[in-house]
């Protein structure tokens, strides 16, 4: 109940800003086409015709067609299904292994600590997107393909910024008297540390979707 008043309450205060109300009506527009975009696509996303190829908008095709005569708006609707479906799922996944290795990390400390944190500098160095170009060449582009990919390079990230936000944690009065009452580290990062860095990975899950949709 808390934190379904707790999000009716944030809705509600983006909903009293003109830009939030915008903002908020093209996010359901667009969950709401993909969920029906497979009812109303008006032809087969496959269907190839060298009849009509590069044609121009027109009422038969609202969007035109493509190089191979496929109808560009069946293709733009079923593609933002695929883009939103790919997006969250890889972007829970993200948040999910990043952040719970990032607070882990940072309660734990020691040498594992700064050999992890050396190996997620090593990934940061790498130029992501020919990475992902390169595996998708390689395996393939299909959603069991681009939602593990996605959600391990973009949960990278979420391990330092998780990382740094438990360090602050870490060191308060709460988290002590949590290690002296002989409670595991399961139990602190779950009932200590997770409900003071969540506002943080909140933040990082608007990032990882916003860079996976690009």
């Amino acid at each position: 109940r808390t934190a379904f008043s707790t999000l009716l309450t944030v809705l509600s205060a983006m909903a009293s800003r003109p830009s939030g109300l915008v903002g908020l009506i093209l996010v359901a527009f667009h969950i709401v086409l993909a969920i029906v975009s497979p009812v109303i696509a008006p032809y087969d996303f496959r269907e190839l015709s060298a009849q009509i190829i590069l044609n121009e908008p027109s009422s038969e095709h609202w969007f035109g067609t493509d190089n191979l005569g496929r109808d560009v708006f069946t293709r733009t609707m079923l593609g933002g299904r695929q883009a939103l479906l790919v997006t969250t799922i890889s972007t829970i996944l993200a948040i999910t292994w990043g952040g719970l290795l990032g607070v882990l990390l940072g309660l734990v400390g020691g040498r594992l600590d700064e050999l992890l944190m050396r190996l997620v500098d090593a990934f940061l160095c790498l130029p992501w997107i020919l990475v992902l170009l390169l595996i998708v060449v390689m395996v393939g582009s299909g959603p069991a393909v681009l939602i593990p990919t996605l959600g391990f390079f973009y949960g990278i990230p979420v391990i330092r910024m998780a990382r740094a936000a438990t360090h602050d944690v870490v060191a308060l009065d709460f988290v002590t008297a949590a290690r002296a009452r002989g409670e595991t580290r399961s139990t602190i990062v779950r009932r200590e540390l997770l409900p003071n860095v969540l506002d943080v990975l909140l933040v990082e899950i608007g990032r990882a979707s916003c860079r996976e949709r690009v």
